[in-house]
C-alpha cells in the first residue's frame, strides 16, 4: 500500500502546466499497403511527462483524401521507479479517420497542433493508394473471415471478403433509351451497418431512384467457389441525354462488421468488437448511340422505347355550340420526358383548342414505364356529321433500331343544330363575340381624364418589377442548398437530426403506456440517433465515452454533456425499475431529453 499512496502524493504535488518535454508526431494507419478501399487513420500523438490542454487541430486541404470522422481521443499514463524517483509519463492521441478518393498518390500536409497555447507543427505525410478490389475474392484455399488488426476499431482489410459492385442492365443504350443501374454488397461475413460516404452524380443521365429493401432482397449467391449474401443498397433508372461514352464515378460506403476474436469465450457469445471498412465500386462506362437521322419522321419528338396510343371522346352526340372533349393516351415502357402532343389536324369547320397535358411517369422495380395524356377541346362549327381526323404519335423503337408511328380514331360527331347558330358558337372559358359588328358609341362633353394613374406608374407594377430582384438570390440560394443535400449526405444527415429525434420522442410519448422499456429504449435512441447523425456516424455501438468525445469534439460545454450522459443512464436504469412508467416520470424525462437536444442545438 505504500508505493501506491507514495505514487498519488507525488502526482498531486506535481504541477498542471504545460510540460517542457512534449513531442507531438502525426502518423498515417495502417503501415504498409493502403488501397482505395482501406479506411485509413490520422493518429496524432502527443507525449510528454504531464499534457496539457490540447485543442483538436485544423485539418488543411489533404490531396486525394478527405475525412470521414473523428477525432476520437484516448489518454493513457505510465509510471516508472529509478534509484527511488518515481518517472511519470503521458500520452494523448487523436485519432481521423480518412477515405481516399481514388487510386494514386496522396498527400497529408504539414498542420499545427496547439498543446498549452504553444503551435507544435507536424511533418508532412505522403504515401501511395493502390487500387482495391472490386469483385469477389480469388479461389483460395484457406479463406478467413473478419480479423481482429488489433488497432481498436478496424477491421484488418485484407481479410474481408466484402466487396461493393455497381452494374449496368446493358453495357449500350441509344440515346434516350432508359437503363438499370444496380449496386449491389456481397457479404460473405454477417453486416451490422451501411452509410453511403460517396454517391457520384451522374453528368449527361436523367436517374430516377427506384424501391429497394436490402433485407427483404438478399439473396445468397456463389463466386469463385465462396457463398456470399448479396444486398441490393441501390436501384437507379438513368436516361442518357446525349450521345457518346459516358463514365459513372464509383459509389463508396463504410460498412460496419464484427470482428472475430481469438478469445473463444467472447467468440462463442458473440462479443466481438464492431470495425469499420471502405468499399467502392467501379468505374462503369455507358456507350450511348445517337438516335439515327435516316427515317427520322419530321413530328418525331423525342420519345424512345415502346409504346401503344388509345384516343377516347367524351361523347358524339351534341348540339351546335357545345364542345366535346377528345383525350389521346400515349404510355408503354420508355422514356417520354421530351414528348410533345401530337398534332390534331382539325377541318376547317371544326375549332380545336391548344391541349391539356397530363403526364403520370408510372415506374416499376426494373423498367420506366410512362404515360402521358392530352385533352382537347373540340367545337363543331356547323351541324351535320363532321369528322375530325385522328392524331398520329411517332416514337423511336431500339429494339428494331427504327422508327414507327401510331395513329387514332377519333369517332365521328354527330351534330344537332339546337338553338344556337354557328356565329354565336364559343368553347368553355371562352368569352362570346358580340353578334353585331357596329356599336353605336355615346358622344362625351367636355375633357377626358385617366380614371387612374398610367400602368407603369402604379404601385403594383413597380413590385412586380422589382420581385425578380428579390427572389432571385433566394432561390439561387435554395437552390445550393437542395444540391448541398443531395450531394453531402453528411450535411442531410446533420440537418435533419433535430428533427428526426423530437419526431422519435413523440412516438414514445405515444407508447409510455404500452411499455416502460420500450419507452426507455426510444428516449435514449433519440439523444443517441441525435449525435450520431450531427457527427454522420453509425449510432450503432457507440458508447457513453465515445458520444462524450463526439459532444466535447464540437464545442459542446461539461454542463450540457453531463446533463446528456446523466438522461442516458437514467433511461438505462429505468428499464428496470417498476415504477418508471409513471405519468409524472414520464413526462419528466422528456422534457429533459427536449431541453437536452435544445441546449445541443444552440451550441452547434
Amino acid at each position: 500500500m505504500i508505493r501506491p499512496l507514495l505514487v498519488l502524493a507525488v502526482l498531486a504535488a506535481a504541477p498542471v502546466g504545460a510540460a517542457d518535454d512534449v513531442h507531438v508526431t502525426a502518423s498515417v494507419l495502417p503501415q504498409g499497403r493502403i488501397s482505395e478501399t482501406s479506411q485509413i487513420r490520422l493518429v496524432i500523438r502527443v507525449d510528454g511527462s504531464s499534457i496539457p490542454e490540447v485543442t483538436s487541430p485544423k485539418l488543411p486541404a489533404m490531396k486525394n483524401l478527405h475525412v470521414t470522422g473523428g477525432p476520437s481521443s484516448a489518454r493513457n499514463s505510465s509510471y516508472t521507479f529509478d534509484n527511488g524517483r518515481i518517472m511519470s509519463s503521458s500520452a494523448l492521441t487523436l485519432t481521423y479517420f480518412l477515405v481516399a478518393s481514388a487510386a494514386g498518390p496522396a498527400e497529408i500536409p504539414a498542420f499545427d497542433v496547439v498543446v498549452g497555447g504553444t503551435a507544435y507543427r507536424t511533418q508532412p505525410l505522403r504515401f501511395g493508394v493502390e487500387a482495391g478490389r472490386t469483385g469477389p475474392a480469388p479461389a483460395t484455399p484457406g479463406s478467413r473471415g473478419p480479423a481482429d488488426d488489433g488497432e481498436g476499431g478496424e477491421v484488418e482489410d485484407a481479410s474481408v471478403d466484402v466487396f461493393l459492385q455497381a452494374k449496368l442492365g446493358a453495357p449500350s443504350v441509344f440515346s434516350g433509351q432508359p437503363v438499370r443501374l444496380d449496386v449491389t454488397l456481397y457479404a460473405a461475413a454477417p453486416v451490422n451497418g451501411f452509410t453511403w460516404t460517396d454517391v457520384p452524380s451522374l453528368p449527361g443521365l436523367w436517374a430516377e431512384d427506384l424501391p429497394v429493401d436490402p433485407g427483404a432482397d438478399r439473396r445468397v449467391v456463389t463466386m469463385n467457389g465462396r457463398q456470399y449474401n448479396a444486398y441490393p443498397v441501390a436501384r437507379k433508372l438513368v436516361v442518357p441525354t446525349r450521345a457518346g461514352a459516358l463514365a459513372i464515378q464509383p459509389f463508396s460506403a463504410q460498412i460496419q462488421l464484427r470482428r472475430a476474436t481469438h478469445d473463444p469465450f467472447a467468440s462463442f457469445f458473440s462479443l466481438g468488437g464492431l470495425g469499420n471498412i471502405v468499399r467502392r465500386t467501379g468505374t462503369l462506362k455507358l456507350d450511348v448511340k445517337p438516335l439515327p437521322e435516316a427515317g427520322r419522321p419530321a413530328d418525331y419528338s423525342g420519345a424512345v422505347g415502346s409504346f401503344r396510343m388509345k384516343s377516347v371522346a367524351d361523347r358524339t352526340s351534341l348540339d351546335l355550340g357545345d364542345a366535346v372533349a377528345v383525350r389521346v393516351t400515349i404510355e408503354g415502357e420508355g422514356s417520354l420526358q421530351s414528348a410533345v402532343a401530337p398534332r390534331l389536324a382539325a377541318p376547317p369547320e371544326v375549332k380545336v383548342y391548344e391541349p391539356k397535358t397530363l403526364e403520370d411517369a408510372m415506374t416499376g422495380a426494373d423498367h420506366l414505364g410512362a404515360r402521358k395524356t392530352w385533352e382537347w377541346v373540340v367545337v363543331p362549327l356547323i351541324p351535320g356529321a363532321v369528322k375530325v381526323p385522328g392524331p398520329a404519335f411517332s416514337y423511336f423503337d431500339p429494339a428494331t433500331g427504327s422508327y414507327k408511328q401510331l395513329n387514332a380514331e377519333i369517332p365521328e360527331l354527330t351534330v344537332r343544330r339546337g338553338n344556337a347558330s354557328g356565329e354565336a358558337v364559343a368553347s368553355r372559358g371562352e368569352i362570346q363575340a358580340n353578334t353585331k359588328d357596329i356599336a353605336f358609341l355615346k358622344m362625351r362633353r367636355g375633357t377626358l381624364e385617366e380614371a387612374r394613374p398610367p400602368l407603369h406608374k402604379r404601385g403594383e407594377f413597380v413590385a412586380l418589377l422589382v420581385l425578380p430582384l428579390l427572389l432571385a438570390p433566394a432561390g439561387i440560394a435554395y437552390g445550393r442548398r437542395r444540391e448541398r443535400f443531395l450531394r453531402d449526405h453528411g450535411f442531410a444527415r446533420a440537418r435533419r437530426a433535430a428533427r428526426k429525434s423530437a419526431k422519435r420522442l413523440d412516438r414514445a410519448m405515444h407508447r409510455a403506456g404500452d411499455s416502460p422499456t420500450v419507452f426507455h429504449e426510444e428516449v435514449a435512441g433519440a439523444l443517441v440517433d441525435y449525435v450520431a447523425d450531427r457527427a454522420n456516424r453509425p449510432a450503432s455501438g457507440l458508447t457513453y465515452d465515445q458520444l462524450d468525445d463526439i459532444l466535447e469534439a464540437k464545442g459542446v460545454p461539461p454542463e450540457p454533456r453531463r446533463r446528456y450522459r446523466s438522461c442516458l443512464e437514467t433511461c438505462d436504469f429505468a428499464r428496470f425499475v417498476p415504477d418508471s412508467g409513471k405519468p409524472q416520470a414520464v413526462l419528466d424525462l422528456v422534457a429533459e431529453a427536449r431541453a437536452i437536444l435544445r441546449a445541443l442545438e444552440d451550441v452547434e
